[in-house]
């Protein structure tokens, strides 16, 4: 057994005179989880009182056993006490005076007769030694039993029984499961093991009734988030204990009064948006009520079944005028990343994460009420959309784009005769743009294209840059002349060395060529005898002056000229067809018996 339930039981083992008590506007669960307790201990021979500070809603009055509920701690009755231990009583009756403004009471002894010390007057008032609230999250919410007698509470030990994470833990034994889906599941755990103990049964079809009644409930008929196999698993025990499943949903979710549709039917009218904080709310105000002919507390089930199916919606609040001067708030998230229990707590009230309220006195009005409640919404919202109030402030409404702008033309009036042509979007409502908030897989996928539209975008700027450096050079190639050349001779260590940029790469000459070549060069050398030495020394005196236009003209490799005129530029269709050069042949040394060849090479292609 868990040491909390031992103690309870150590408690009730201890006490005789018990009170039961739930919060103010007590709902299903609230008052299923005390009566079934109430019934429990009448069982034990116990003394036990359940209160709450209001009457029964009407829509709860099919409850087993709801009659025993009252609305005060003392009952109102004014009491005679008759002391009958030294004259025995035998009859006592009353009689309306003739005006019937007074009423005579006749006590008629069996022996004897009663003197006026026999006689005490009071009120009935119970000496309570044990207290135990079903369903509460604080002492507060008890409403005026606990405001009118405070020091009760501080003198009486106390059993704090409930579901609600803002519960403050108030009670010297606190038996809080958060996890739990309603106090009527909490407390079934607790029944079970007190059937054990005392080897009584105290749940039956009734009791099963009542606990199944606040577990549907608070569970939205087990549509809600807060549906647990254990929830589930709960109910199928209590099935199987009788609990009467179908009177319930026909008493809760299929009974309405006609008042009550009108009140609903006014509270839907009523409802405002804000699409930018996801915000959905409505009110019922003292004229609605008077209007409709009906009571706040026909309100019960509305932001459940109605409000909390708007579209996009992630926090609905319905503000609701009561009878006894007070505003009560009740606020529903869709979406457990909204807590509406932490709003709540901070304006004096609480509840679970997806289901909440608190109350105000009606002294700064209902509209001011909505205003601080709405305020405090956006900024939690805000924080958690990361909205900040200029971007909401920033909306604008979009038009349509035109197509063909004209700037800087008058507008043509048509003539009288001549009918004005209608535009199709002037009849078009405005579009309004509003904040986009996307999944994290949404803004993903965003991303990545944004990645491949700036990829691209560098792309084709790389094109433009590369053809703006090649210019006209790849189309029209620098012509050099080598027809054909000789293998390549040791290089003379005195000649300067040619440049040593690497050549395009081109294609070897085939074995044929290279044969056809040699016997070329063989042949001029028998054309051309070794000079004189006179005519050699001639030579070279010519060729040291040619040297620089000798160079510029057997460069092996591409250069830009720094003249134009420098440049024979060869036709195309020239230097497409023209030879390649090997990339492994070296340029050829000057000699003296020798004349220099060229053919065309054309330049590598860019890539």
């Amino acid at each position: 057994m868990d040491n909390n339930h031992q103690q309870i039981l150590n408690l009730i083992n201890k006490s005789q005179n018990i009170l039961l008590l739930t919060h103010a506007k007590a709902d299903c669960d609230g008052l299923g989880s005390m009566i079934s307790m109430y019934l429990a201990l009448q069982q034990l021979g116990k003394n036990v009182t359940a209160a709450t500070n209001d009457p029964t809603p009407e829509v709860l009055n099919f409850l087993p056993s709801i009659g025993i509920v009252q609305n005060s701690l003392f009952s109102n009755d004014f009491v005679i006490q008759l002391n009958i231990q030294k004259t025995p009583l035998k009859t006592i009756k009353y009689k309306l005076a003739d005006d019937r403004s007074k009423v005579n009471i006749i006590i008629t002894p069996k022996n004897g007769q009663f003197k006026p010390e026999d006689v005490s007057f009071g009120q009935d008032e119970w000496q309570f030694d044990l207290i135990i609230t079903f369903d509460t999250g604080n002492l507060e919410h008890l409403g005026p039993i606990y405001e009118q007698n405070a020091e009760l509470f501080f003198k009486t030990p106390l059993i704090n029984i409930d579901h609600h994470a803002s519960n403050t833990d108030y009670g010297q034994v606190n038996l809080v499961d958060v996890v739990a889906a309603s106090t009527t599941e909490v407390l079934m755990d607790l029944l079970k093991n007190m059937e054990d103990e005392y080897k009584k049964t105290f749940i039956d079809e009734d009791v099963a009734t009542l606990l199944l009644a606040g577990l549907i409930t608070d569970t939205g008929s087990f549509q809600h988030a807060n549906t647990s196999p254990k929830a589930m698993e709960v109910a199928a025990k209590l099935l199987e204990k009788g609990a009467r499943q179908q009177e319930i949903i026909k008493n809760i979710y299929k009974t309405k009064k006609l008042s009550t549709l009108k009140l609903w039917g006014t509270v839907l009218s009523k409802v405002q948006t804000d699409p930018i904080y996801r915000l959905v709310w409505s009110s019922i105000t003292k004229n609605d009520l008077q209007e409709t002919n009906s009571t706040a507390d026909e309100s019960e089930g509305l932001i459940d079944d109605l409000l909390s199916n708007a579209p996009g919606a992630e926090m609905i609040m319905l503000f609701k005028y009561n009878e006894d001067g007070y505003v009560s708030v009740s606020m529903r998230s869709t979406t457990n990343s909204a807590d509406v229990g932490q709003i709540c707590s901070e304006m004096g009230g609480g509840g679970h994460i997806r289901a909440a309220g608190f109350k105000r006195r009606d002294g700064s009005g209902l509209e001011k009420l909505i205003e601080d409640t709405l305020q405090k919404a956006r900024e939690y919202q805000g924080k958690r959309l990361n909205i900040h109030p200029e971007d909401a402030q920033n909306i604008v409404e979009i038009p349509e784009k035109n197509l063909k702008p004209q700037e800087n033309k008058e507008k043509i009036e048509p003539s009288k005769n001549e009918v004005a042509p209608q535009n199709p979007s002037e009849n078009q409502p405005k579009k309004v743009q509003y904040l986009d908030f996307k999944s994290p897989e949404s803004q993903k996928k965003n991303e990545n294209q944004n990645r491949e539209r700036q990829a691209s975008k560098i792309k084709e700027e790389g094109k433009d840059k590369i053809k703006t450096l090649t210019r006209d050079f790849t189309s029209k190639p620098k012509k050099i002349n080598t027809e054909s050349k000789p293998a390549p001779k040791p290089q003379d260590p005195e000649r300067p060395k040619m440049s040593e940029k690497k050549q395009a790469p081109v294609a070897k000459p085939s074995s044929q060529n290279r044969e056809r070549q040699q016997q070329n060069n063989v042949d001029k050398k028998r054309q051309n005898p070794m000079p004189s030495p006179q005519e050699s020394l001639k030579n070279q005196a010519q060729r040291q002056e040619n040297k620089p236009k000798n160079q510029a003209q057997n460069a092996p490799q591409l250069s830009y000229p720094n003249k134009v005129e420098d440049v024979k530029i060869q036709p195309e269709t020239e230097a497409n067809n023209t030879p390649t050069q090997s990339p492994q042949a070296s340029p050829k040394p000057m000699n003296q018996a020798e004349d220099i060849h060229h053919e065309e090479i054309p330049p590598a292609p860019l890539n």
